[in-house]
């Protein structure tokens, strides 16, 4: 494997917000594209971001292969990484070799040692999901602040008659509604909820692009999507279920 990554600050959102949910990640490496996908332990949250080979300033992969990598020493190379870097990864037998070079001639190596264990990467269920929608990421970053400030714990998207709002749950005292126009299929009125940490956590893909893809239903998971040019990155957030006492 080798990979020659020019657009590093792209490159590392992905693992920049998933490195402390996962002990290890594993890079699965086709002919045109390589991907990567996380469970946390809970399997609450999945995520995974694909990377086409367009993608690579250089991109070398023997057939198909399979890497897996220390979480916290990719998240070294991205501390370590300045935005004016070329970076290169390559595995040279039990070990990951970056090489960072920047435009002023300085050239600096990093070698790690690849875990022995083997990691096979999470597939998440294939669910057939009544709303889909394709909402500005500001939209959902003000209802994140707001319920924060209203000490709230969770989120709720509502689908009623066609609208979409998000709302505060039933954990705290206060009402809170954000409506907006928003474009989508709405196949059904629903209604369901979620941690409010990992729809934050969600918005740090926004750097990736201002739009997301929602899909969802009523107590079913949340299925989210930010695409730019040569990169896709999908999550699913379990619902959480009231139950009834």
């Amino acid at each position: 494997m080798l990979l020659e990554i020019d657009k590093f600050e792209q490159f590392k959102i992905f693992f920049d917000v998933v490195y402390d949910i996962t002990e290890f990640v594993e890079l699965q490496l086709f002919e045109d594209y390589m991907t990567c996908s996380i469970l946390d332990k809970a399997h609450t949250r999945f995520m995974s971001a694909n990377f086409s080979k367009d993608f690579f300033a250089s991109y070398e992969v023997d057939g198909a292969e399979s890497v897996t990598l220390f979480s916290e020493d990719l998240h070294k190379i991205i501390k370590s990484a300045r935005k004016i870097d070329n970076v290169v990864l390559m595995t040279n037998e039990d070990y990951l070799v970056c090489k960072m070079e920047s435009d002023n001639g300085n050239s600096r190596v990093f070698e790690f040692v690849l875990p022995s264990e083997f990691i096979e990467s999470p597939r998440p269920p294939s669910i057939p999901l009544p709303i889909s929608l394709t909402m500005d990421v500001e939209i959902l970053k003000q209802g994140v602040k707001d319920l924060k400030t209203l000490d709230s714990g969770e989120i709720q998207f509502n689908v009623v008659n066609g609208n979409f709002s998000i709302t505060s749950g039933n954990e705290i005292q206060a009402n809170y509604s954000s409506n907006a126009d928003i474009e989508g299929t709405f196949d059904t009125d629903s209604v369901s909820r979620y941690s409010l940490e990992y729809i934050e956590q969600l918005l740090k893909f926004e750097k990736l692009s201002k739009v997301v893809e929602l899909k969802t239903g009523d107590d079913y998971p949340l299925v989210y999507s930010f695409k730019t040019d040569g990169i896709e990155i999908k999550g699913l957030i379990a619902p959480r279920i009231e139950v009834e006492d």
